[in-house]
């Protein structure tokens, strides 16, 4: 574990040296002077709207009589967590908090929230693939550091997308006989709790068209709110282009990085694949950089700023967003 930590940390500094590296001062200075910071207003007011339509989701998703002031002050200490524990380990906050203050199963919250991101890397991989209807990507792909992003990143959420199908398909047909040999194997076994549930909640969310296409109008519905922040600040950043294009193009493959790349608070990956991006539209590096850094030190200060909200008035500490192997083997 610690080997895993020192290697990200080593990731996400030498990410960030090659954004910074590239960065005039001047040309940085200039930028930020001539930026319309008002636009920052719509973009905190998108993304608390889309973090409405997670919370709504999640709630479907549960099918448990959750009040949703509570989840969400739940999702947003969650997505604090995630942002700022290394590892993705963050998202074991949730379903913790579900079980410790409203008896949530472990392994139902734990399956609703893998259900949110099959969805949500579902719809990185239709952004991926639509990525052609408004660029030309290069012969050779967009490689950044040796790596091709766009491919790399259809890869990793295609993968995970097929995995996902299968394994739930899996548990659909064969059912008992599948968890019960899951049950047998050594280590593996004790995730057949989390298989059953899993099975259960697929099996409730088919049954119900109403509940399925309210989980599918939530998930465009969020990720169409967080492009339209997005826009309004390219919109009000000197430079920047803000078509449908460009903000397409700039956030399905900064989210790639941060799905490949999971530093802390995503740092890195982040300005190194948003960058990149916006080389695509002919944005000098400097700027591309200066921009990339601004937009998620805004993003990354709401998301702190409403999780700690919560996380003081539900009385809790930091160290609660840390959720020890004991607690969930407990749950």
């Amino acid at each position: 574990m610690h080997g895993k930590m020192v290697a990200i940390f080593v990731v996400m500094v030498a990410c960030l040296f090659v954004v910074i590296a590239q960065i005039d001062i001047d040309t940085a200075s200039t930028a930020l002077a001539e930026t319309e910071w008002w636009t920052f207003g719509p973009v905190f007011l998108c993304y608390l709207m889309a973090h409405a339509l997670r919370t709504l989701r999640l709630g479907v998703l549960l099918n448990r009589s959750v009040p949703f002031s509570r989840l969400f002050a739940i999702n947003s200490i969650g997505f604090l967590a995630i942002n700022v524990v290394p590892l993705r380990l963050g998202e074991f906050v949730r379903p913790a908090m579900l079980y410790e203050r409203h008896q949530v199963p472990f392994g139902i919250a734990m399956a609703a929230i893998v259900m949110e991101r099959l969805l949500d890397m579902l719809m990185l991989l239709f952004m991926l693939l639509g990525l052609t209807w408004w660029v030309e990507l290069p012969q050779d792909g967009l490689v950044v550091q040796g790596i091709d992003v766009v491919g790399a990143g259809q890869q990793i959420a295609g993968t995970i997308v097929a995995l996902g199908i299968v394994f739930a398909a899996t548990l659909m047909i064969v059912g008992d006989k599948a968890i019960a040999l899951l049950s047998k194997i050594p280590v593996v076994g004790r995730f057949s709790g989390f298989a059953l549930r899993f099975r259960d909640g697929m099996k409730s969310l088919l049954s119900s068209p109403i509940r399925l296409v309210l989980v599918a109008f939530h998930t465009v519905g969020l990720w169409t709110l967080t492009m339209v922040g997005i826009s309004a600040f390219m919109w009000g950043f000197p430079g920047i282009p803000s078509s449908v294009g460009a903000v397409w193009t700039t956030w399905s493959i900064t989210l790639s990085g941060m799905t490949a790349v999971p530093t802390p608070g995503f740092f890195g990956g982040y300005e190194l694949f948003c960058t990149a991006a916006l080389w695509l539209f002919n944005v000098p590096a400097e700027l591309a950089g200066t921009f990339a850094i601004t937009l998620h030190l805004g993003q990354f200060a709401f998301t702190c700023g409403l999780g700690g909200f919560f996380l003081m008035k539900e009385g809790l500490g930091w160290k609660s967003l840390v959720v020890k192997r004991s607690d969930i083997e407990g749950a």
